[in-house]
């Protein structure tokens, strides 16, 4: 099976063309909205030890994905992408969780895993890059229609990794 790429895919199933940010994306000394080129750190596609249940993942996404379903269940999480195992879990029912359930967790679980990622000592890059981004507003701007942990190109949606990183980030900047 062909490893799918996130330049190649976007998360939406969307052809996406390396550098087709750069249409949309605004990266200036107020204001980051949309975690790519040298912000791509601040996605959750991005290289971090982070741990779900003592179990080590190379990605907030692969961890957050992964949580949908009972431990003995995680391997393929493993070893898969980031993509796909967004792929994964739309293709098949994960079993953790009811979608309600999962509704009134997934902030919690993503906060963790957004801490960990910006942990001192787990990933100490990722810390210095995060501190670095000052007071910048921080929002995930994106193409592909996720409202909740981001914003459409005009903006609307909550924004929730955005605040979830700036809460992270006061927190090691004070």
């Amino acid at each position: 099976m062909e490893k799918l790429l996130y330049n190649e895919i976007g998360p939406n199933g969307a052809p996406y063309k390396k550098g087709e940010w750069k249409d949309f994306a605004i990266q200036n000394d107020f204001e980051i909205k949309g975690f790519f080129g040298e912000y791509r750190f601040l996605s959750n596609f991005g290289p971090a030890k982070v741990f779900l249940d003592d179990v080590e993942y190379s990605s907030v996404e692969l961890a957050y994905q992964a949580a949908k379903w009972k431990p003995e269940n995680r391997s393929y999480f493993l070893t898969c992408t980031p993509l796909e195992s967004i792929d994964y879990n739309r293709k098949n029912l994960p079993d953790m969780y009811s979608h309600e359930q999962w509704d009134a967790k997934k902030f919690d679980i993503m906060r963790d895993l957004i801490k960990q990622k910006f942990d001192w000592t787990l990933n100490p890059e990722n810390y210095e890059k995060l501190k670095a981004t000052g007071n910048k507003h921080l929002e995930e701007m994106n193409w592909w229609g996720d409202s909740y942990w981001g914003t459409d190109k005009n903006g609307n949606g909550e924004n929730n990794l955005g605040k979830i990183l700036m809460e992270i980030r006061d927190s090691i900047n004070q």
